[in-house]
């Protein structure tokens, strides 16, 4: 599995989980409910939307290798699940 693959799979289920906690809660709780895990998710996805963006056989684009520790470190948060590679690490 790829990086990319590994952080869609758990970014699904992190948002899967948090709709879960919140249908529990009920309507008036949930409407006062942090939704910062909902706003995690969106922003992992958007660094993940601008890696694949980036034309990667444009020569500059080798500037931007930057973007790919990025995605490493995204994917740190879930060192425990079975699918992580440790060889993602960066330090």
């Amino acid at each position: 599995m790829d990086i990319l693959a590994f952080l869609d799979a758990r970014i699904t289920e992190d948002e899967t989980e948090a709709r879960r906690q919140l249908e529990q809660l009920g309507m008036v709780a949930a409407a006062k409910a942090d939704l910062r895990a909902f706003a995690e998710c969106k922003a992992k996805r958007k660094i993940i939307a601008h890696h694949e963006r980036i034309d990667w056989d444009y020569e500059p684009a080798g500037d931007q290798d930057y973007m790919e520790k990025f995605l490493f470190i995204l994917a740190e948060v879930y060192a425990d699940h079975p699918d992580y590679n440790k060889d993602w690490e960066v330090w």
